[in-house]
């Protein structure tokens, strides 16, 4: 039967539905169809993480080569030695076939100085490379660019160095000793010397800096602070500062019990005051003999004296100011005298013949003299506390002279300008203290003094100084204590190389490691609000201050009781170990502590420290005292020899300064 058109359609159309039903068969085509986007999408992800990871690798070479590019530059231009610094670090970051980068060259396609903008302070680093893809190959794409840019820079602001320098009398030794060899006298190559070129190493690597900085009303200054048992502050200090009527000293002085004495009698000369003599008696005659004059003279015998006890008719006695005793004492006696004389020319009984006769007689004289006994107090040297008055000390620049307490005097040379320390806390530091406590003035690096005498430094003075028995008030016995003055102090401000060199010349090592006070006073030519503030504004020419400090030591702190320091005679004063003296391992430890809370003062003050330990003594590794001073432990070092010490000093002028990626 013929289908009608309509069933015809009918029936197609039912086909079709069949058809759009069944899907067997399809999924080739349609794999087929999609396999090249696929490869596309899976490819460029593939490739363009491996790209991604090669432009952060290549980032950070670029960043490290910039920075380290910056860092040696001193001229204010990119010469062979910073290119070649710059392109060590890069290569070290980003070694050939890094991330399936293409082979050498790829690395630094530019390296200059920005100088669009006048800024000869920034190193500028254009880096570029390309990564070979994978799957995108097959579609015309071998490799993919990469390319970087980093700018770093170093902004140089106002920066004040402070040198706190051991010049303890170790640095007299060689680098190579043991801790324990003692060395009078400087050695030939000694630690003092050594580093005496490390700080000139570091002024030469600022010199550029120092330059730039001048050329745009900016100012580099450098301090210094020699240190060993205390430091020479005094003359830089104005007069109201220091205490200046009367001090106490651990010393010694004559004392007398107020019993014994010391005699000397001096007898007078006997006078005659009365005398009667007998008539001329013949005592002997020649007769016939014939005498020359002289002969007859010479026959006479000698006088003969006789002198009959002395006796008393009287005495007295005074007594001065200086209980000196003289007791006067008259005597009196009888002297008998037989005197003899030769007659010559006596005539014989027919008058023929000259003769020699003797005669004799008696002379008795009543003699008196006056004795002088005197009697001084029997003194003798006590070991006490004494106070002086040290008005004339402060202020003569010649030698003076202090009682010894029985009327005689001792000569001392002028003052240097080393002090001793204000008053420190009531209670003893300790190494459980955290806090620098509110009454430590010794420790306080910003109070000004005021009339009260306890905020006053005192000067130091070695002549007078001695040291007894610890914990005792006083002694018949003691000794004259180790003392050390070192050179003057320089406050903060611009040297040159001359002038510097010279300074560092006249620096003589002696005495004991006290880093403490060398810390005290570093800090207090930094403080911004101390008795050195007019030395440091917050800001200079409309720009801030970097402050750091440089803390070099060739030893761990180390005390001693009998030494004589910026607190004293330790043992004897006790203003640091407390009462009674504990032994010198104590002393160094609370010592030590107050070290560390010094540290602390300094950096809280944003001042960057660093720290340097020295020599075979040290070179164990930085006891947790020096590493924690610093500001961080990268900014700690033990070194062993001069080239280490002079490297290190560089590398700290490198580092000195705000080093910074700016793009």
């Amino acid at each position: 039967m013929k289908k009608s058109l309509r069933d015809r359609m009918i029936a197609l159309a039912r086909l079709g539905n069949r058809l759009a039903r069944d899907v067997a068969g399809n999924t080739l085509a349609i794999v087929a169809a999609a396999i090249i986007p696929l490869a596309a999408l899976i490819g460029g992800g593939v490739d363009m993480s491996r790209a991604y990871m090669a432009q952060s690798r290549l980032q950070l070479a670029c960043d490290a080569a910039a920075l380290a590019g910056r860092r040696a530059m001193t001229t204010g231009a990119v010469d062979s030695t910073v290119r070649s610094e710059a392109l060590k670090f890069f290569r070290f970051n980003f070694p050939t076939g890094e991330s399936s980068s293409t082979t050498p060259p790829y690395g630094v396609a530019s390296f200059t100085p920005v100088v669009a903008d006048g800024d000869d302070s920034a190193v500028v680093v254009t880096a570029s490379t390309t990564v070979p893809t994978t799957l995108m190959g097959i579609f015309g794409y071998s490799s993919i660019p990469v390319s970087v840019n980093c700018n770093a820079k170093q902004d140089f602001v106002n920066t004040d160095v402070m040198l706190v320098l051991d010049n303890t009398g170790s640095m007299n030794c060689l680098s190579s000793d043991s801790a324990s060899t003692y060395c009078a006298t400087e050695k030939t190559g000694s630690k003092m010397s050594d580093l005496r070129d490390a700080v000139m190493s570091l002024y030469n690597t600022l010199v550029p800096t120092q330059t730039l900085l001048a050329s745009h009303g900016l100012r580099l200054r450098y301090g210094i602070v020699p240190y060993s048992m205390t430091v020479n502050v005094g003359k830089l200090l104005p007069a109201s500062y220091l205490k200046s009527d009367t001090w106490d000293y651990q010393s010694r002085q004559y004392a007398w019990d107020g019993i014994t004495y010391n005699s000397n009698t001096v007898n007078g000369t006997w006078a005659t005051t009365s005398s009667t003599a007998t008539a001329w008696t013949q005592y002997n005659y020649y007769g016939a003999d014939s005498k020359t004059n002289n002969q007859c003279n010479n026959a006479v015998p000698s006088d003969a004296t006789s002198n009959g006890s002395a006796t008393t008719t009287g005495s007295s006695s005074s007594t001065d100011s200086s209980n000196v005793i003289t007791t006067l004492t008259n005597q009196q006696r009888t002297q008998t005298v037989t005197q003899y004389q030769g007659v010559w020319g006596i005539s014989d009984t027919s008058g023929s013949q000259r003769d020699c006769r003797i005669d004799v007689r008696t002379v008795t004289n009543t003699q008196q003299r006056t004795n002088t006994q005197t009697q001084t107090p029997a003194y003798t040297l006590t070991y006490k506390q004494v106070t002086y008055d040290i008005s004339q000390y402060v202020q003569s620049t010649s030698n003076v002279t202090f009682p010894l307490g029985n009327g005689s005097s001792g000569t001392s040379a002028p003052w240097a300008g080393c002090i001793e320390e204000r008053k420190s806390s009531s209670a003893t530091i300790t190494s459980s203290t955290t806090d620098i406590p509110s009454d430590a003035l010794d420790l306080n690096l910003n109070s000004v003094p005021t009339s009260d005498p306890d905020t006053k430094w005192k000067p130091y003075w070695p002549d007078v100084s001695y040291y007894r028995t610890a914990n005792s008030s006083s002694a018949t016995s003691g000794y004259a204590t180790q003392d050390a003055c070192p050179a003057q102090v320089s406050r903060l401000k611009p040297w040159d190389s001359t002038t510097l060199q010279s300074y560092l010349n006249s620096l003589v090592a002696t005495g004991g490691t006290y880093s403490d006070i060398g810390m005290a006073w570093g800090g207090r030519l930094l403080s911004q609000t101390g008795i050195f503030a007019s030395d440091n504004p917050a800001t200079y020419g409309n720009m801030p201050v970097a402050r750091y400090l440089i803390l070099m030591t060739d030893g761990y702190i180390d005390t001693g009781g009998t030494t004589y320091n910026a607190w004293g005679v330790e043992q004897n004063d006790r203003r640091v170990s407390g009462a009674p003296y504990p032994g010198d391992t104590t002393d160094t430890a609370n010592h030590m502590q107050r070290f560390s809370l010094l540290c602390s003062a300094v950096k809280n003050m944003g001042v960057q420290i660093y720290v340097i330990a020295f020599g075979a003594g040290v070179t164990g590794g930085l006891d947790s005292t020096l590493l924690h001073c610093a500001t961080d432990e990268n900014k700690a070092k033990a070194v062993a020899d001069k080239t280490a010490l002079i490297n290190q000093f560089t590398q700290i002028g490198k580092d000195i300064g705000a080093l910074r990626l700016t793009k």
